[in-house]
């Protein structure tokens, strides 16, 4: 353990050798999120290409029905991986992860249509997506602690907020491609070309995944490492309920929080609420995306400076603020850009440090376990469900305001996991 906190304490900077870990990291995670985005984006190709056109609403339906279902694979992946890169290494986790996610990306592209092999298309985009699913939550957290570990002497917490930033990287390029597609002369194949492109991205990481060494922590993991933690999957997730949790309330917390102001808001503002039309909302949320990925990296710098917990409860309390200026805004009937951008820069830095904070109070070789199911049911519980749960308040209540209490509880799982980080540290 004298160790461990050593390893936390020590400082070291950036040289050469940790940049070369770090860009194939950064890039599978941008060609991850691309790969796993672009079928949201085409989904009203695919749903011309994969099912009977008769009624173009219903096939759209069972595009986004295949959607959810590689989005509920992704536990599976979290277990999977998270074992993997326990017991056999990140390095390995990250390769296998990665030649995954791009073989269903390039069998899309490839893959025959509805017209030409009739249902079995559908059933073969189906087992594609979830393998993307499973595949790209192995990559993410895995992805999270390599980072974190390569970086930890340095600056843990910066070096985590590019994995965040990559993230939309990806999603921004899947949308570029997508918009590409819909301009060209044949979208029903150019969509294949995008497909193609990403399966072979994920080709290229996974052959520069092959010059990345272990981390130095989890080589001396293993110098230490006994029969009993090699086989103790269950027991892991016993020994760590404390911290588990605190890593559902973080990945919950801030999960929800994005979807509700940065996926949810801008439709609940313009179809519901009638606040703004659809072309300025959406103007106001895709600014308010970009403010808050530039300051995915500001939070990290500011939690390696002043320290994790006390940035994470000094943007809680901003939050809080900046959620009573929203219910204001909300009761006058109006929403302002510059309020917007405020909270979601005030969101971004808020959220940035907590993956970071409970990978620090996890043992190397419990790791990517912990991290992985905590996060996977963080998300399912409360990430993806945020505009749902919100939108169902709304019309339970007809309170304009009563969906940004909902908000406010989920930010305030986010502070509660600070004091349960502090209780795990003292036991």
């Amino acid at each position: 353990m004298s160790t461990y906190l050593a390893l936390i304490n020590s400082k070291k900077k950036i040289n050469v050798a940790s940049l070369r870990l770090l860009f194939p990291a950064i890039f599978g995670t941008i060609v991850e999120y691309y790969d796993y985005a672009l079928y949201g984006f085409c989904a009203s190709l695919l749903a011309s290409q994969f099912f009977p056109t008769d009624d173009p609403t219903v096939a759209l339906l069972k595009t986004f029905g295949i959607f959810l279902t590689g989005s509920l694979a992704k536990p599976l992946g979290a277990l999977l991986f998270g074992f993997i890169g326990d017991r056999f290494g990140r390095s390995i986790s990250l390769k296998i992860s990665m030649l995954g996610i791009a073989i269903p990306t390039t069998a899309i592209g490839l893959m025959p249509t509805y017209q030409e092999i009739g249902w079995i298309a559908p059933c073969l985009l189906l087992l594609c997506r979830i393998l993307q699913g499973i595949l790209t939550a192995g990559e993410s957290d895995t992805v999270r602690i390599f980072i974190f570990e390569s970086f930890l002497k340095s600056k843990p917490c910066f070096a985590n907020s590019l994995s965040n930033v990559s993230i939309f990287v990806g999603i921004y390029l899947a949308s570029l491609a997508s918009a590409w597609v819909m301009a060209a002369e044949d979208p029903n194949f150019a969509w294949r070309i995008a497909f193609i492109i990403g399966g072979m991205m994920g080709g290229v990481v996974f052959w520069l995944r092959f010059t990345v060494s272990e981390t130095v922590d989890y080589v001396e993991h293993l110098k230490t490492r006994n029969s009993q933690s090699r086989n103790g999957f269950f027991k892991v997730f016993v020994d760590n309920k404390r911290i588990i949790l605190t890593a559902i309330l973080f990945c919950g917390a801030s999960g929800g929080t994005y979807h509700f102001y940065l996926v949810f808001l801008g439709k609940y503002l313009s179809s519901v609420l009638d606040i703004l039309d659809s072309e300025t909302a959406s103007r106001y949320t895709s600014t308010a995306v970009l403010i808050y990925t530039v300051c995915l990296p500001i939070g990290g710098f500011l939690a390696d400076r002043f320290g994790l917990v006390r940035i994470i409860k000094t943007f809680f309390y901003g939050l809080c603020v900046a959620l009573g200026l929203n219910i204001m805004m909300i009761l006058a009937g109006q929403m302002s850009l510059g309020l917007m951008l405020v909270t979601a820069g005030i969101l971004a830095i808020f959220q940035d440090p907590m993956c970071t904070l409970v990978i620090q109070r996890i043992e190397v070789g419990e790791r990517c376990r912990c991290l992985s199911f905590g996060h996977a049911t963080g998300s399912i519980l409360f990430s993806g469900s945020a505009p749902f749960i919100s939108l169902w308040l709304w019309q339970s209540t007809e309170n304009a305001v009563v969906p940004f209490l909902y908000f406010g509880l989920l930010a305030s799982m986010g502070f509660l996991g600070t004091f349960l980080i502090k209780s795990s540290a003292q036991e």
